[in-house]
């Protein structure tokens, strides 16, 4: 596999054309030795523009001990790193980790949600600020939720009002039967639910849930990227819009990937277009011997 050589330059056919997610605009190696997988890796806006930047939070096996932030710039094709620095945590793995904006300051704060082995018996949310070079924390607090790991979990400004909110897609062991989507005001500093219902989904671990805007209705979006065991041998997203509670399905396509778990997926804008593209951060038996950053558009 010649990744490297393929960039923007693979059009098989003009984008009106190709169904959503099978013409892929990116691929390539990055700055980052493969194998690793430490820790958690997305795409995310670390320097604000586009394409977004690639981060690795790295949670063991660091250098120095403490759970560590490492940066490749989006306008190097992720070759130059501009953030490599350890934080206030010590290494640890009990719970989801993430980069996003929490106190407004237009800097990626590191986030911490803690879900198990918490010392408050729930679980928990913990924030150290960007503009510390995450060495201060600025939230430690136990939220509405007891300690849970049935799901995927998430901070995204859901209801619209600035603050981050905590969201919890519970994929297995739910009341309903379905896929659940339980929300946690930021407002309420975690401790009051604007959100449980159950969606049209039913229980399935086998992928990646992730709260997005897709329909650009004003309410936020629950998407499914499927790796595994789908009806296509095709990585598939499927989607269920926000105006119908998660009720309505309005995307459900095979992609141009085949079934892989060697990294990590996400919906994401790279290219700036207002559409979600589909990102594969592929962090092991990759072709280059480095972790490679492959996209799919979204456009269609």
């Amino acid at each position: 596999m010649q990744v490297k050589h393929f960039l923007f330059a693979t059009f098989y056919l003009p984008l009106a054309f190709a169904a959503p997610y099978e013409t892929r605009i990116f691929e390539a190696g990055t700055t980052f030795t493969a194998p690793e997988v430490y820790g958690t890796w997305a795409l995310a806006p670390f320097v604000g523009t586009s394409p977004p930047d690639l981060t690795y939070i790295k949670t063991s096996n660091t250098g120095t001990g403490s759970v560590e932030v490492h940066v490749a710039s989006g306008s190097s094709s992720y070759k130059t790193r501009i953030q490599e620095v350890a934080t206030t945590f010590g290494e640890e793995n009990y719970g989801t980790w993430q980069l996003a904006d929490y106190d407004g300051d237009n800097k990626l704060d590191l986030i911490y949600i803690k879900t198990s082995n918490t010392s408050t018996g729930y679980v928990e949310v913990h924030v150290a600020s960007g503009s510390s070079t995450y060495n201060t924390r600025v939230l430690e607090t136990a939220t509405t939720f007891v300690e849970e790991n049935n799901g995927q979990w998430q901070m995204i400004d859901f209801d619209g009002d600035g603050k981050l909110d905590l969201v919890y897609i519970k994929d297995k062991d739910a009341g309903t039967g379905t896929v659940e989507v339980h929300v946690a005001s930021g407002a309420s500093n975690y401790q009051t639910r604007i959100q449980e219902v159950g969606t049209t989904f039913g229980e399935e671990s086998n992928g990646v849930w992730q709260i997005v805007n897709y329909k650009n209705s004003g309410k936020l979006d629950l998407a499914y990227i499927k790796t595994q065991n789908t009806g296509t041998d095709k990585v598939e997203v499927h989607i269920a819009s926000g105006s119908s509670v998660y009720k309505t399905r309005v995307q459900e396509v095979p992609t141009t990937f085949g079934e892989e778990t060697d990294g990590t997926w996400q919906l994401i804008d790279y290219n700036g277009d207002g559409i979600l593209d589909l990102v594969f951060i592929k962090t092991s038996n990759t072709g280059t011997g480095d972790v490679e950053v492959h996209v799919a558009t979204g456009a269609s």
